[in-house]
């Protein structure tokens, strides 16, 4: 039960980081040169990546062991 969870907090953060990274991005390349990068949209796009990354993971651990313990139950 607990690996569901992990697998849909994987997918609520993967969500997340792609939201976040893409705003951001959207946001620098609105704005074009008028503003350049900030550092705080730096800062934003990296901890955007980094969610991402982390999330992902998850999500994979999370759909590895219920894909595992899925076909061990049905042996059963």
């Amino acid at each position: 039960m607990i690996w569901k969870t992990v697998l849909v907090t994987g997918v609520t953060g993967v969500l997340l980081g792609l939201e976040v990274s893409g705003t951001l991005i959207a946001q620098l390349l609105m704005t074009e040169e008028t503003a350049g990068l900030e550092p705080s949209t730096a800062t934003g796009i990296i901890a955007g990546i980094l969610i991402l990354i982390v999330s992902f993971l998850m999500l994979a651990a999370g759909l590895v062991f219920v894909i595992k313990n899925r076909k061990r139950s049905d042996f059963d």
